[in-house]
C-alpha cells in the first residue's frame, strides 16, 4: 500500500522547528545520508516499513520543494497510516513483534539520534533537553527502542497531533438519517451496529438482517442522536412485550414503563411478546442483567394511554399501532401518546408502510401513516424518507410461502409490498 501526495504550495506558517525545504545535495548538515536517514525514519515509525523505491522519490522532492512539515503531515494523513493507529491504540502487543522493524530502529543512529528522529517525526519538533536526556538515559539503561516508540506513540502529545491532522480519522461517509424506511444500510454505520450488537438477543450479520432487529436499533440510534437518553429520563413502551430495548434502556434512563394487554394474543412462534409471566419475573426475559428497579412491567391497553398529561420524557412503540383499530385507532393512540409527553419529549413510532401495491388490514399507506401522526400538538424531527427501497434491489420475502426467510426487511403479504417506517416526533 503506497504513500502518495501531491505538489502544492506550502504558504501556511511552518513550526518553529521546521527548517523548510532541504537542500539535498552537499552540505555535512543535510546531505544525502541526513535526508535519507529522516525518509527511513519517518516510514519506519509511523507506518512500520521500509519506503518503496517511488516513496524515497518523492519524499525526496517534498523535503527539497516544500518542507519536513508537508512530508509528515501526508504521511500522518494517509490510510496506511490511519490502519497502523488503530492497531497502535488496540494495544495488542502482537502488533509490535516485528524483526524488520527491531532492525530498523536499530540502524536510526546513536540513542540521543534515535530519541531526536523520533521528536521530529512524530511531533514534528525537535526533542527538548528533558525530554532527550530522558529518553537517551533509558536506552543506556537498556530499554528497547521498541518501547520508546511505543512510548511516544501513545502519548497525550502524539493524539494531539493525529487528532489535529485528522478530526476524522479516516471516519467513513455514515447514514445517519432517523425517519425512514427500514434501511439495510444502517448495518453499515458502525455507531449502529454498535448498539445492535450490545441488544445480544438479535442476529448481527447483515445476511440475518431484519426489520424487528432494524427497529429495535434504529429507535436507540435515534434516541441517542436526539440527545434523549439522560439518566433522569421517564420512558414510555406501548405495545412493549419484553422486548431487548426494555432492558437496554433501563440501564441508561431514570424508569422505563412497559406497558402491553399481556394476554399472549400477539405471540408468534418464538417470541412469546405477550407472555404475561413478564409480570411476575421480568428477569426471565432479559438478554442481559439489568437494572431491575428500572424497569416496571404493567398490563394497559395501548389504545388509551392511562397517564397524566406531561409524564414522560420519551414515549415510543413499534409495529403496535397498526393492532389498535385501523387508521383511526392509530390516529387516537399517538394523539394520546403525545398528551402524555413533556414539552419537548421525544415520541417514536414503527409501524407498517405499503411501498408497492394496495395497502389494507394492518399495512398502511404513506398518505395513511402522514394522516395518522398529524397533530398539532406533534412535528417530525426531520421529513421521512420514503425512497429507500428506490434505492435497492431486493426480493420481498412472501409471508404466505416462508415467513422466516432472511434478509427480512421488504416483505409481501398479497398484493401488498410492505416494510418498517421509524419515525421520531418531538412535543411542541
Amino acid at each position: 500500500m503506497n504513500v502518495a501526495w501531491f505538489r502544492r504550495d506550502d504558504t501556511r506558517p511552518r513550526a518553529a522547528s521546521d527548517p523548510g525545504p532541504i537542500e539535498v545535495g552537499g552540505s555535512a548538515d543535510s546531505g544525502p545520508s541526513t535526508v535519507d536517514r529522516l525518509i527511513h525514519a519517518a516510514y519506519w515509525l509511523l507506518l512500520r516499513r521500509a519506503p518503496e523505491e517511488g516513496d524515497v522519490e518523492r519524499a525526496t522532492h517534498t523535503l527539497r520543494d516544500q518542507s519536513r512539515s508537508t512530508l509528515l503531515e501526508a504521511l500522518t494523513s494517509s490510510t496506511e497510516f490511519r490502519l497502523r493507529y488503530r492497531e497502535w491504540q488496540s494495544g495488542r502487543e502482537e502488533d509490535w513483534q516485528s524483526g524488520p522493524l527491531h532492525d530498523a530502529l536499530a540502524r536510526l543512529g546513536d540513542h540521543r539520534a534515535y530519541v531526536a528522529l523520533c521528536y521530529q517525526v512524530l511531533f514534528d519538533r525537535d526533542a527538548d533537553g528533558e525530554g532527550l536526556a530522558f529518553y537517551a538515559r533509558r536506552l543506556d539503561e537498556n530499554a528497547s527502542r521498541l518501547s520508546i516508540l511505543q512510548t511516544l506513540v501513545r502519548s497525550p502529545e502524539f493524539a494531539d497531533r493525529v487528532e489535529r491532522l485528522n478530526p476524522a480519522l479516516g471516519r467513513l461517509p455514515r447514514d445517519v438519517q432517523l425517519c425512514e424506511l427500514a434501511n439495510p444500510a444502517k448495518w453499515d454505520n458502525p455507531d449502529w451496529h454498535a448498539i445492535l450488537r450490545s441488544l445480544v438477543a438479535v442476529p448481527t450479520d447483515q445476511g440475518s438482517m431484519h426489520r424487528k432487529s432494524y427497529e429495535f436499533t434504529q429507535l436507540l440510534f435515534g434516541l441517542d442522536r436526539l440527545g434523549a437518553l439522560r439518566d433522569d429520563a421517564r420512558v414510555l413502551s406501548v405495545g412493549a412485550g419484553h422486548e431487548c430495548p426494555l432492558y437496554w434502556l433501563a440501564n441508561r434512563v431514570a424508569r422505563v414503563y412497559a406497558t402491553d394487554l399481556y394476554d399472549r394474543a400477539w405471540q408468534s412462534a418464538f417470541g412469546r411478546e405477550g407472555d404475561a409471566a413478564v409480570l411476575s419475573d421480568a428477569s426471565t426475559f432479559a438478554p442481559f442483567d439489568y437494572r431491575r428497579d428500572h424497569l416496571l412491567f404493567l398490563r394497559l391497553d395501548g389504545s388509551r394511554v392511562a397517564f397524566l398529561d406531561a409524564t414522560f420524557d420519551v414515549v415510543y412503540s413499534l409495529s403496535s399501532i397498526e393492532h389498535f383499530g385501523g387508521v383511526d385507532g392509530a390516529r387516537r393512540s399517538v394523539g394520546d401518546m403525545a398528551r402524555v409527553l413533556k414539552p419537548g419529549g421525544i415520541l417514536a413510532l414503527a409501524t407498517e408502510w405499503c411501498v408497492r401495491g394496495t395497502a389494507g388490514g394492518e399495512v398502511f399507506s404513506p398518505d395513511q401513516v402522514r394522516h395518522i401522526v398529524d397533530h398539532p400538538g406533534l412535528r417530525l424531527v426531520q421529513p421521512i424518507d420514503d425512497r429507500v427501497w428506490d434505492r435497492y434491489e431486493a426480493e420481498p420475502v412472501d409471508l404466505r410461502v416462508n415467513r422466516f426467510q432472511t434478509p427480512h426487511m421488504l416483505l409481501k403479504d398479497g398484493d401488498a409490498i410492505f416494510t418498517s417506517v421509524m419515525m421520531f416526533l418531538r412535543r411542541i
